[in-house]
């Protein structure tokens, strides 16, 4: 399994001939590894605007594994804020909460948002690459 960030189903669906639509196209191939969570599939459905996009990204979406996010994922999103924080690192708090929810399932973080690349380096984020 591999959480897929909102910037990679961006690309995906803005840019569906790009490297990273690719890579996001033979991970859904490969026995549906590619998963979602309620805030990815939030910030890629509210920034569609036509209908039929939105119809057709929702469906395929919907059909993908779900990672639901409960009270250990939001700690553990307060905490690495909290630790990013005290280095005078700050990120949104989406993203701590993205990258939680990896963390706590083992799982890595296919994105190219940058703010991931610095939660990892502290440790613990494994980034797909």
């Amino acid at each position: 399994m591999v959480l897929v960030d909102t910037s990679i189903w961006i690309d995906f669906l803005q840019h569906p001939a790009s490297q990273h639509a690719d890579r996001l196209e033979d991970l859904i191939r490969e026995h549906n590894r590619a998963t979602v969570c309620g805030i990815i599939l939030q910030e890629v459905l509210q920034g569609i605007r036509d209908r039929r996009s939105y119809t057709a990204a929702k469906e395929r979406l919907t059909n993908l594994p779900y990672l639901d996010m409960n009270m250990q994922v939001y700690l553990e999103a307060a905490s690495l804020y909290r630790s990013l924080r005290a280095q005078g690192i700050t990120v949104p708090s989406a993203d701590t909460s993205i990258a939680a929810l990896a963390i706590l399932n083992r799982i890595p973080l296919y994105t190219r948002d940058r703010h991931f690349g610095v939660i990892a380096e502290l440790g613990g984020l494994v980034l797909y690459s």
